[in-house]
Order: C-alpha cells, then sequence, then structure tokens
C-alpha cells in the first residue's frame, strides 16, 4: 500500500469523485466523514486540513482509504511542539477514517505507519464510532516503546457522558413509531401537544430558507447561550462563531434543516438538523429553546415534529449524537458507543525530534514576538527549533544568534555566526556580531587570529571585507583600528585601490585637520599620493597566496583590540551610518520569507 499526503484546497477537491466512491462503499461511514461537511466550502470542517490517502495495490490508480487530520502547533515551557487532530476534532460529533472494507487489513495499518513517520508529541482521536476491529487494526501498528495510549474521559461536569449516542430507528409511519417506538404516556403527550399546537393560529412551524437563514442562526444562538452561555464562560465567543461557521457551510452544502416553532411572533424554539442522505438519518445537532416560555413543552413538540418530518421524507434513523441527556429516551432511543483516545510520546518531545515542517512560519512569527516582547529564553528556543527543522534558514539563525549574545551565551552566538559566516563572508553586519561574541568569549588573541583565519580562508573577496571593514571602523572614529586593518588587508593585495584608499583615509584621519598641512612633508616621506589616496605596491609586503590569509590577521592587524572596541559601539548604529549593505532587509520584519535555499 501507497500512503500519500495530499493538502491544499484544490488537490483535495480534485479528490471529491473518489472520496464519495470510497464514502459510499465504507458500511461504517457516517455523515461527518462526508465530502460535504468536511470540505465542501473554504470554511467546512477540514479547512486547513489535509489528507493521507491510500492508494490500491498493483498499479490502480484508484483509492482506497483516507485519513483527514490536521496539524495544530502548542507551546510550553519545553518550546514549541506539535499535536496531530482528526480533521473534526472541537467539530464534528463522529470522526474517524473511510476505508473500503475489503481492503481494511492493508490499507488501515499502512495510514497508521505513515502516522508514525511524521513529527507530532500527540495524536488527538476525538468521538471514534469506528469498530473495534478498525481501531485494533490502527492502534497495534503504532509502537509501545515510544508511544503511550490513553483513553479519554467523556463526562461532563454536570454528568453528561459524551461517550454515549442515542438514536432512534423510524419505521415507514408516524403512528407506527408511536406505537412501536414509544410508551404509552409519552405518546399521549406527543398527540395532545402536536394536537394543541397545530390546531392554534398562536403557534406555527417555520422551515429555514435562504431569506431566513441569517435570522434562524442568530436566533437559534440567541437562545442557546441564554440557556449555556454562562456555563461556557471564556469559551462562549470560539463556540458561537464555530457553531455560525458549520451552521451556514451545511446550508451552502444543501444538508442543512432548520424547524422553528413560534408563538405568535416569537421565536419559542429552533433546531439546526444534519441530513445524512446516505445512512438516511437526521442528526440533531444544535438546539435551543425559550426557557421562558410558558405553555407546551417546545422542546418535546419540535423534536416530535421533525421525527414526523424525517418519516415522511423517507429517512430511517432520528440520531441525537452525543450526549446521554434524559429527555433523548423519551423517543425510544437506543444508544451507540464511542471512544477518545490519545497518543503521546514517551519522550514528550516530538516523533524525530523535530517540528513539522508546515509550522515552521508559525513558529518564526510566535518566536519573533518573544524576542520583541525580551522574552529571550522562549525565542532562543523557538529560532533553536526552527534551524533544527531547517538548517539553511540564515534569517533565523542570525536572529537565534543575537538572542544568545543578549542572553550571554555566547558561545552560541559564536558558532552561529562562524556558520552564517560560511554562507555570507562578505557580511560586516556578521562580522561585527562575531567580533562582539569573539570579546565577550574573552578569547586571546592567538585564538582570535586562528579563528579568523579559518573564516576568512573561505571569503570570496577578502580585501572587499577588509576595505569596507575600515571604512566602518572609520565612521565610528577607530582610526588606529582602521589603520591596523587596512595595513593587514594590503597584504592580501598589495594593488587594491580601494584599500589602498582606506589606509590613506585612515592615516589623515589620525592628525587634527589644522596641523595635517604642516605634516605634508611626512605624509610624502611615507609614499602616499594624497591627491588620489593612492599606496605604492611597495608599501605592501609581497606575500604568496598560500599564506596570504594567515598574514592577513597577524599581530599588526590587532584584531582583538579592534572587536574590543567595537564591541562599545552598537552594532546597528555603526551599520546605519555606514550604509555599506544596500537593499537589506532587517532580519526582524515578519513579513520577510525565512527560510533560503528552498
Amino acid at each position: 500500500m501507497r500512503v500519500e499526503l495530499i493538502e491544499g484546497r484544490t488537490a483535495i477537491t480534485e479528490l471529491r469523485s473518489q472520496w464519495d466512491a470510497v464514502y459510499q462503499a465504507d458500511p461504517e461511514a457516517n455523515y461527518f466523514l462526508s465530502f460535504e461537511w468536511l470540505f465542501g466550502t473554504s470554511e467546512s470542517a477540514g479547512a486547513s486540513s489535509f489528507v493521507l490517502a491510500v492508494r490500491a495495490p498493483h498499479g490502480d490508480p484508484g483509492y482506497v482509504a483516507f485519513l483527514p487530520i490536521r496539524l495544530a502547533t502548542k507551546h510550553d515551557s519545553e518550546g514549541f511542539y506539535n499535536e496531530i487532530n482528526l480533521s473534526g476534532n472541537y467539530v464534528s460529533d463522529y470522526n474517524g477514517l473511510l476505508c473500503r472494507p475489503e481492503s481494511e487489513e492493508t490499507a488501515i495499518p499502512a495510514l497508521a505507519q505513515k502516522l508514525q513517520e511524521m513529527n507530532w508529541r500527540r495524536l488527538r482521536l476525538l468521538n471514534l464510532p469506528t469498530s473495534y476491529k478498525r481501531l485494533n487494526l490502527f492502534l497495534r501498528a503504532f509502537s509501545g516503546e515510544s508511544l503511550e495510549l490513553k483513553h479519554l474521559k467523556m463526562i461532563e461536569p454536570d454528568g453528561v457522558n459524551n461517550g454515549v449516542c442515542p438514536h432512534t430507528m423510524l419505521p415507514g409511519d408516524w403512528d407506527e413509531f408511536l406505537s412501536q417506538r414509544v410508551s404509552k404516556n409519552t405518546r399521549q403527550k406527543i398527540r395532545r401537544f402536536l394536537r394543541q399546537v397545530e390546531a392554534s393560529d398562536a403557534y406555527r412551524f417555520t422551515h429555514t430558507t435562504s431569506e431566513t437563514l441569517g435570522r434562524d442562526i442568530e436566533t437559534l444562538l440567541r437562545l442557546w447561550t441564554d440557556k449555556w452561555g454562562e456555563r461556557k464562560g471564556d469559551r462562549l465567543n470560539i463556540i458561537l462563531k464555530t457553531q455560525r461557521r458549520m451552521l451556514r457551510t451545511a446550508w451552502a452544502t444543501n444538508t442543512l434543516f432548520m424547524p422553528m416553532l413560534w408563538h405568535e411572533d416569537r421565536p419559542i424554539c429552533v433546531f439546526s438538523i444534519l441530513v445524512d442522505q446516505k445512512g438516511m438519518a437526521y442528526n440533531f445537532y444544535v438546539g435551543a429553546r425559550d426557557t421562558t416560555f410558558k405553555g407546551p413543552p417546545p422542546g418535546l413538540v419540535l423534536h416530535s415534529y421533525a421525527i414526523r418530518h424525517a418519516i415522511s421524507q423517507g429517512f430511517t434513523k432520528y440520531d441525537f449524537l452525543r450526549g446521554d441527556e434524559p429527555y433523548k429516551y423519551s423517543f425510544g432511543s437506543k444508544d451507540a458507543k464511542i471512544r477518545s483516545l490519545l497518543l503521546i510520546t514517551q519522550s514528550g518531545k516530538n516523533l524525530g525530534n523535530k517540528l513539522d515542517r508546515r509550522c515552521l512560519r508559525y513558529v518564526w512569527k510566535r518566536s519573533l514576538a518573544f524576542y520583541k516582547a525580551d522574552d529571550l529564553a522562549a525565542a532562543k528556543r523557538g529560532f533553536a527549533q526552527i534551524l533544527n527543522a531547517e538548517p539553511n534558514a540564515s534569517r533565523v539563525r542570525y536572529l537565534h544568534a543575537v538572542t544568545a549574545a543578549r542572553q550571554g551565551d555566547n558561545d552560541t552566538a559564536y558558532r552561529e555566526f562562524v556558520k552564517l559566516l560560511g554562507r555570507q563572508p562578505n557580511s560586516l553586519k556578521i562580522w561585527l556580531r562575531l567580533g562582539r561574541a569573539l570579546v565577550a568569549r574573552q578569547m586571546n588573541a592567538g585564538e582570535a587570529k586562528k579563528t579568523g583565519a579559518g573564516l576568512l580562508n573561505n571569503s570570496l573577496n577578502v580585501a572587499k571585507l577588509f576595505s569596507l571593514f575600515g571604512r566602518t571602523l572609520l565612521k565610528l572614529d577607530l582610526t588606529d583600528d582602521a589603520l591596523a586593518v587596512a595595513k593587514a588587508a594590503l597584504r592580501l593585495d598589495p594593488d587594491d585601490a580601494d584599500l589602498q584608499g582606506t589606509l590613506a583615509r585612515a592615516l589623515r584621519s589620525r592628525r587634527p585637520r589644522a596641523t595635517q598641512r604642516d605634516e605634508l612633508p611626512s605624509l610624502e616621506t611615507s609614499d602616499i599620493d594624497i591627491k588620489t589616496d593612492k599606496i605604492p605596491a611597495s608599501i605592501g609586503a609581497k606575500t604568496k597566496v598560500n599564506t596570504k590569509v594567515i598574514t592577513t590577521l597577524d599581530i599588526d592587524a590587532q584584531t582583538y583590540p579592534t572587536f574590543e572596541a567595537m564591541s562599545r559601539q552598537k552594532t546597528e548604529t555603526a551599520l546605519a551610518r555606514v550604509m555599506v549593505t544596500s537593499n537589506a532587509k532587517r532580519f526582524t520584519s515578519p513579513k520577510s520569507p525565512i527560510l533560503q535555499g528552498r
């Protein structure tokens, strides 16, 4: 079996015909795994999800199984980590996978194996009506050595068990339903209250239309909030937003039935029912009633009306979905059981000890926010995690080094700047930062010389680098250091005009302007052409090519004191004054792409 990872709305939409074929063939399929519910619109339950799709063997181009999942990225004291959720987690009453029954034995373990190859710390499997056989095929493929399985409790604080899903089967006739499915007392109540409502001009039933959709959804959510809002606390707004989105999605895919009971101009009860054509079921999704209404019980009346309507349309099941509230059993319901499971890595870290690459841009933005808020520890962890997954992210590496330096971790800063110079050997910004890290590490001149020589050995244009370096030092009024750098650089290329000019400017800068004319003879005797800023080639040491880099950082360059002097300056201020790197974007822009070389 070959398992493919399919992501992006366009690619998933192209699966529609094959998804529908597997959905129709799967005896365990339910409405919440339909293409309409998961991917029917850009706001469906599967929006931002991706799909693991199993291809049939032996060259068959078709698919035999699908697992819709989505990625979550979370943060704690140990850093960022990933969680894999089923696409319908927190939205759908039922979740799971689709599979042709003849392919279960091979396709389901293949899906589990593919998941083990991904990077995550938690795999959250909520609300599974999956059969024991399928669940066993799926779970036994996971390694008990690296993963721990937990069964999640599904009982709410008020005692409602969401692991129980009552449903009632519908015969072909309403009177038959009343006589066979409900008790005598309930049958009498249903008939009496329906008769009372339908015989009165004060009451009426309506069905939502495209013109009334917005009004009816807001009415439902208002009544629901009156009953449950205080209990939901801080989660209320996100719950309402999600319910509003999913109801509009169901309407857009022609799978929403919304009956409403009115008393005169007052809505007293409204239901949202998801219509499952494959399973021939009405799924009671969200309902609410006016708790202040005094009259026939609106909930009992509207459920009776909806069940009668379902029977008239040929449907065979009325599913109350999750929760064993007592009123659901008034309609002759029987229980179905579902499970919620959690797989957690034993290490407490992502499998493979890496972040999923899909989350790197999000981690970059969050880490950057930590950096700006001076939460340097969190920012440094985030940058390091990105680099672990994407070592070529130069912008991230730079900020990781800067953050480490700000924390006093100069060993890390030094190593990171060294790596950056391997890719950007002519970057003054990185050189200046490296210098500060060298000083902070209290390296002796010999170690600095050895390190610098090794770095410069890979430089594409060492002479140009030192010319820019010297000019920067002059702008910082570090004249002696600029002179030392220029003299050392001329050993690389005694004929380089830029270096000769830099040395001349450094010499002139050492003297007050008033005395420069008086000292003209001494300049002339130094063989410097003050009109052209040129230095004859005879001044530079005639070194061989294979010794140029080593001699560059000789004692005349005073590398360590130079870096020590620079460490007293603000690097960003220095670069702003020099302006040696045009069109350079700041590394701290969240809009900048962070992954180079991809």
